[in-house]
């Protein structure tokens, strides 16, 4: 497996490097508190390791082919094609598939690794040190815009998280920058 880690995060930050999008520290962050969840929790910490690394790994090139709501197929074709190149447990490959597919959420996960992978994904949204990370990486965009993809994102992502240990962490955060966004709006 550490062959296919090193490939994917490879795969991440040269793809990041390149189109910009997600930026490494964003990067980091996700794989991070996957890896540290998947702990916690018994879960399989390499194969989280490796679908935080894949599960936006065409983001960027997905938005700028305009092809942004395609990204998590552009990123499963991505990871198949990776994976296709190891001799692994076809249940491994699997499971790093479904790490990418199901990464903005599902009715039902296909394994807890795919679960902690999303809620994961979350805290690049919704925890403050993922906020400033999205902040930075949006600095270009007009500021109303950066505020108003900002709070759809939150919202978005607060959905998304569904386990206890995810929600509890990051529960006092979300509020805090929802307020922060609802504070930011121009006031017209």
């Amino acid at each position: 497996m550490e062959k296919i880690i090193k490939e994917a995060r490879e795969l991440a930050y040269g793809e990041a490097e390149k189109n910009g999008t997600p930026a490494v520290p964003i990067i980091n962050l996700s794989t991070e508190i996957g890896k540290r969840i998947a702990g916690e929790l018994g879960a399989n910490i390499e194969i989280v390791e490796i679908g935080t690394l894949l599960m936006d790994c065409v983001l960027g090139q997905a938005i700028k082919e305009n092809r942004q709501k395609e990204h998590i197929q552009m990123s499963y074709e991505k990871t198949d094609e990776l994976l296709k190149k190891f001799s692994i447990l076809e249940e491994d490959k699997n499971n790093i598939k479904h790490c990418v597919l199901e990464h903005h959420g599902v009715k039902k996960f296909y394994s807890l690794e795919s679960e902690i992978c999303c809620n994961a994904d979350c805290y690049r949204f919704i925890s403050v040190k993922g906020i400033f990370l999205q902040i930075r990486n949006m600095r270009e965009m007009p500021f109303e815009k950066i505020v108003e993809k900002l709070e759809e994102k939150v919202n978005e992502k607060w959905n998304a998280l569904t386990l206890d240990i995810a929600k509890n962490e990051l529960s006092i955060q979300y509020e805090l920058i929802i307020k922060l966004l609802e504070n930011l709006k121009v006031k017209n």
